[in-house]
């Protein structure tokens, strides 16, 4: 909250101003370390302001990288969570901060306070701050999480603008040539229905698409719409499993995705185990992170084995949760007693492999996009000229 104070000071020199604070004992506090006396302190009124209760990905690293610089600043964690609160135009950042910091405030153990910023710190990022918080260097845990979480949402960002850029221009192209079949190759072709010659076969197949979109194109296209939304919503929710595995056997995508679900289950596991957490925890916690029940369960398997006394590696290795490259960065890193260090460099690894990917994918796309639109195009203008050389002939 914001105040508004007129204080004096030993020389008896009186000043105004307005101060930053938790509440009203929190900025005389403040002023007294200043050495000033209040003579008033009132709260400021805050004029009202545009809030959105949408939580994105950059929300919550912007949150808790303003956290982070607060408390690396020598702010206390309950002020820290009171100023991003009132400073925040993110209405779930605010209200989330706002009951985190009234439980620090009644006295709960910092997991329960936490818990209740469900949407703005899931499970795994909860247990970073709190264990960061434990281990008495939570400055340098929230930076490292708001580092983690602007990684991920990039990640996530070109991962998809590498599907969504093919997948857009094929409907646009799609819609184009619809748009031809359907208005502007019958009134091209019709003008050699007069001269009653036989129309080649391929000049009638399309017309003959051309009547059938013309007829029941409307009907269709709702069905194809219902039959999308309601794919997206089993793929969501009953068929979610299915669906993931489905995606895990496309070519080209597939790779990609799962390589992108390896990027964030070792990101995970060395967030983590950086933050001090226990390993076989971590492991757990990861499993949950993974998109693919097929590697959340490899990851599953492979706390079951370490708690059951394997080492690290061979415990990774016996799963074949971690791919061969992984697990010699790790088995180095067990050696020498580097295991988080070996998980982060894995991750940036494989997150510079599947960028490369990306790129890849995205010069392949393009080209093989206009060859196919380039083929469509030239069965069209065949349909046309066909007749026109058929003519041209029988003239003769």
């Amino acid at each position: 909250m914001r105040f508004s104070f007129e204080t004096v000071n030993a020389a008896g020199v009186r000043e105004r101003g307005e101060v930053e604070a938790a509440d009203e004992r929190a900025a005389l506090r403040v002023l007294a370390m200043r050495g000033q006396t209040a003579l008033l302190l009132q709260p400021v009124a805050i004029k009202a302001q545009r809030v959105s209760r949408r939580l994105t990905a950059s929300d919550r690293a912007l949150a808790v990288r303003q956290l982070a610089g607060l408390i690396e600043g020598g702010v206390t964690l309950p002020n820290a969570l009171g100023s991003v609160a009132a400073s925040s135009t993110v209405a779930t950042v605010r209200d989330e901060l706002r009951d985190v910091h009234a439980a620090l405030s009644a006295g709960e153990p910092m997991p329960a306070a936490f818990a209740r910023a469900t949407k703005l710190l899931p499970a795994v990022e909860r247990q970073v701050v709190v264990a960061g918080a434990e281990a008495g260097d939570l400055a340098r845990v929230l930076a490292r999480l708001a580092d983690y979480l602007e990684e991920r949402d990039a990640l996530r960002g070109r991962l998809i603008g590498a599907l969504v850029y093919p997948a857009v221009v094929g409907i646009v192209a799609l819609g184009v040539i619809v748009a031809l079949l359907v208005f502007v190759m019958p009134q091209i072709v019709a003008a050699f229905a007069q001269t009653r010659q036989q129309l080649p076969w391929l000049t009638q197949s399309l017309l003959t698409l051309s009547a059938a979109l013309r007829q029941f194109g409307v009907p269709l296209a709702m069905v194809l719409l219902v039959i999308v939304f309601g794919g997206l919503w089993l793929l969501r929710g009953p068929l979610r499993e299915r669906g993931l595995a489905l995606l895990l056997r496309l070519p080209l995508v597939g790779p990609l995705a799962r390589s992108a679900d390896e990027v964030r289950v070792l990101t995970t596991l060395a967030m983590l185990v950086e933050s001090a957490v226990p390993l076989p925890r971590a492991m757990t916690a990861a499993a949950h992170t993974a998109r693919f029940g097929e590697h959340a369960a490899r990851i599953d398997a492979a706390q079951t084995l370490l708690t059951q006394g394997s080492p690290v590696t061979q415990a990774f290795a016996d799963t074949r949760a971690l791919d061969r490259m992984s697990l010699e960065l790790l088995r180095h890193g067990e050696t020498v007693g580097g295991v988080a260090a070996a998980f982060s460099k894995a991750a940036n690894l494989k997150r510079q492999a599947l960028e490369r990917r990306l790129h890849w994918f995205a010069t392949l796309v393009e080209p093989l996009m206009i060859l196919l639109l380039g083929g469509v195009v030239l069965l069209l203008v065949l349909a046309v000229m066909l007749p026109i050389v058929t003519l041209n002939s029988a003239v003769r």
